[in-house]
């Protein structure tokens, strides 16, 4: 066993591999660990004594398999499966060595690996105990009258496509939001993020990544929230609270070997969102008719190490279409064939696709309201009812209350009341991003971008094909990340000039033709705009599933740069939470797994 884990308050008993069974299942008896990780066998008695230690909590073997892996094995939103289940009802979960493992030696890699295992494993039972409870009626029971009505508060687009399928399944939805109807075309600053930001939205199958140290080389990640922009930091508010230190002390809190595991469980979750938009884009094309479509996404990096890392990630999702060299990009891509020199090492066309969210967004409520469903614009929901137990009776808006069977809260990051009601809300704090617009010049790009530059202000940005207001061919370019804290409007006006003169030299960089065209940088201030996302310091969502009255009361929120991308699964789970079934985002997305993991740490005497 490795010595490295021990700063993370994992339990490292090297001294345990040779010891006899009577040494070891004292030790267990001990220390009461819910899982052990080893690569020797547990005899029966060892197990037996073990169980006899916790007789009422749930215990696995993790085992560390000597053979390697041989299948590549894709990510995935779904629990390991157990292998055997061992005397005394234990399950145990095998975890093959894999050689040439990424970021670390072979040893630490795969004992990362066994510890996200019992992570999932301690995640999963504290859910299954805790969702009964919560129930009012067992799953798939009728309400008294009839057929059941869901509440969806929130507007953007997680929360519209989330509307959409509840209506599929059969209930009878209401959408209330506080901002203007998407379809109207207000100021972008009347909205929220998805529609007050650019006009577009991107799926990749590595899109919403963890942002926290995986590994020594990252650690320098850590501090983001300490820095401004110019120092290559996030942090552009105008003044300091308690709240927001806190919440950068969560988001230091989570160990690198947290971090791969949750990494893992954004990419299995993308995974299956996929699949699902792959299913929408079959069953419902005319939901994407004019929306400017784009399938297939070019990946450039700067940097050629970070381009090796991508190669092989890319790799590891199951996502490489083709891998370009500069002078191929310069002639597949003859938009780019002007970029400066320096502008890319390399690139990567992935599997993924592009649209014009604001378009997406005005088709899919034309549809549903077509389809029955009561839109509520201009509305906001100031308080949430509750009864003696705590289950919401109702939600109380200017207009008065509305009381349905079911209610999903999507607010964003822009209301302030919500958060006070609702504790999981409270983990959500805002980060900006940065857009500017520019002709789509002859020869046009075809092909959306990712473009990496690291060590640069503006390191991640997209660069979405579509049309503007007026019908041009346009290229919206959005990058930045803009720490605001708690409040969406704590933004220092000179910081955020820095990530819009960032994004400007990523223009300049890429497109030196269409930058000049528009006047260069005093031309791109007409078109730039910021929009604030809902963050969280784990980098996971939250799907927080509470009781109403006669039904559920689910909170979905804090999607960082994933909510597009996941829309389709964070609706897939909602339904699930309605119909009182499990879905592994229920898990994976619980607003409490980083506190119960890191309290967890803490109780072995470790570091948190």
């Amino acid at each position: 066993m490795t010595e490295s884990l021990a700063d993370d308050g994992v339990q490292c008993r090297s001294d345990l591999h040779g010891a006899d069974d009577l040494t070891l299942a004292a030790a267990l008896g001990e220390l009461r660990p819910n899982a052990l990780i080893t690569d020797r066998p547990a005899g029966r008695e060892v197990l037996r004594l073990w169980r006899e230690a916790m007789p009422d909590e749930p215990i696995a073997l993790i085992r560390l398999s000597a053979s390697h892996g041989t299948l590549r094995r894709l990510p995935t939103m779904h629990a390991r499966p157990t292998s055997a289940i061992l005397p005394f009802s234990i399950p145990m979960y095998t975890v093959p060595r894999q050689p040439g493992a990424e970021d670390c030696a072979d040893e630490d890699a795969n004992v990362w690996e066994a510890l996200a295992v019992a992570e999932r494993f301690a995640q999963d039972r504290e859910l299954s105990i805790e969702l009964p409870r919560l129930s009012r009626r067992s799953p798939g029971s009728a309400p008294a009258r009839g057929r059941e009505s869901v509440l969806v508060i929130g507007g953007g687009v997680v929360n519209l496509m989330t509307a959409r399928a509840l209506h599929t399944e059969g209930y009878e939805v209401t959408i209330v939001d506080a901002a203007p109807d998407p379809r109207t075309g207000r100021p972008w600053q009347e909205y929220g993020t998805s529609r007050g930001g650019g006009n577009a939205r991107m799926f990749t199958y590595t899109e919403m990544d963890d942002y926290h140290a995986k590994s020594a080389d990252e650690l320098e990640c850590m501090t983001v929230f300490d820095r401004p922009p110019a120092q290559l930091g996030w942090d552009v508010r105008r003044y300091d609270t308690e709240e927001d230190r806190q919440w950068v002390q969560d988001f230091q809190r989570v160990q690198p070997w947290l971090a791969k595991a949750y990494n893992g469980d954004i990419l299995g979750l993308n995974r299956r969102s996929g699949e699902l938009w792959q299913a929408w884009l079959s069953t419902q094309p005319q939901l994407f008719d004019q929306v400017e479509l784009r399938h297939d996404i070019l990946r450039l990096y700067q940097d050629p190490a970070q381009l090796a890392a991508a190669r092989y990630r890319q790799e590891a999702v199951g996502a490489t279409v083709a891998s370009c060299t500069p002078a191929e990009i310069r002639e597949r891509f003859p938009a780019l064939a002007h970029a400066a020199p320096q502008a890319f090492a390399g690139g990567i066309v992935v599997e993924g696709f592009t649209v014009n969210v604001h378009d997406f967004m005005a088709r899919l409520l034309d549809s549903m309201e077509a389809g029955g469903v009561r839109m509520r614009f201009g509305l906001r929901v100031e308080e949430i009812m509750r009864d003696e137990s705590s289950a919401v009776t109702g939600v109380l808006t200017a207009d008065g209350p509305l009381v349905y069977d079911h209610y999903v809260v999507s607010p964003g990051v822009d209301n302030d009341s919500l958060r006070r009601q609702i504790p999981s809300l409270r983990q959500v704090h805002g980060v900006l991003g940065c857009w500017a617009t520019i002709p789509n010049s002859v020869p046009g790009l075809e092909h959306s971008l990712k473009v990496a530059r690291r060590g640069h202000t503006a390191e991640d940005a997209n660069v979405t094909v579509g049309r503007d207001e007026f019908g041009e061919d346009v290229l919206m370019v959005g990058s930045g990340y803009g720490w605001t804290g708690s409040d969406p409007h704590n933004i220092d006006e000179r910081k955020l000039e820095d990530i819009h003169a960032a994004v400007a030299d990523t223009v300049r960089i890429l497109f030196p033709e269409a930058y000049e065209s528009v006047g260069g940088r005093d031309g791109l201030r007409r078109t730039q705009k910021h929009c604030v996302r809902p963050w969280t310091a784990s980098n996971l969502g939250i799907f927080d599933i509470g009781a109403a009255s006669n039904g559920a009361f689910v909170v979905s929120a804090g999607h960082n740069t994933g909510g597009f991308a996941q829309a389709p699964v964070i609706a897939e789970a909602v339904v699930h939470a309605v119909q009182g079934t499990r879905h592994p985002m229920h898990t994976l997305y619980h607003p409490l797994r980083t506190q119960r993991t890191v309290n967890a740490m803490a109780g072995l005497g470790g570091t948190p």
